[in-house]
């Protein structure tokens, strides 16, 4: 079976960040899931945040979509106030149509399949898209309220 470019692309981008974690391994992959000091790490231009920059970046952009791209399954089990699901492989494989004219700040359970969902957007030509770093995991760690009923 061929898959299309994107799709490859994709998968391709989601190996190379778990991998990454998975070996230890340093470098820009590495960084996706290993802390930071800085309020921000760029990843093409554009940022990967901490939960601190995520609260002023909610505060500030009213238009700001937050776009949580876990499963269904995991989306159910509790996520931030005001989060849309749409899973990654839905944004992947393009059956999700994302407005490239609002901020979007991307989330997942730890920031890794985000950061690749960053990079696949950024590839398609948006240029107002975040990664939340460290994920759900942060966010909770920073004691922030999860929805469990939308």
């Amino acid at each position: 079976m061929k898959m299309n470019k994107t799709r490859t692309a994709g998968a391709a981008i989601l190996a190379a960040v778990f991998l990454a974690g998975a070996a230890g391994a340093t470098g820009p992959a590495a960084t996706a899931t290993t802390p930071r000091a800085s309020a921000q790490k760029k990843i093409d231009d554009k940022a990967s945040i901490v939960v601190a920059e995520a609260k002023k970046l909610m505060a500030s952009r009213k238009d700001l979509l937050l776009i949580d791209i876990r499963s269904p399954q995991e989306f159910g089990q509790g996520f931030i106030a005001g989060s849309q699901n749409i899973p990654f492989i839905d944004i992947m494989e393009g059956r999700h149509s994302l407005p490239k004219d609002r901020p979007l700040l991307l989330i997942c359970s730890i920031g890794g399949r985000s950061f690749a969902a960053v990079q696949l957007l950024q590839e398609k030509g948006y240029t107002d898209v975040y990664n939340l770093d460290g994920g759900l995991q942060a966010w909770s760690r920073a004691s922030l309220p999860l929805q469990t009923t939308k």
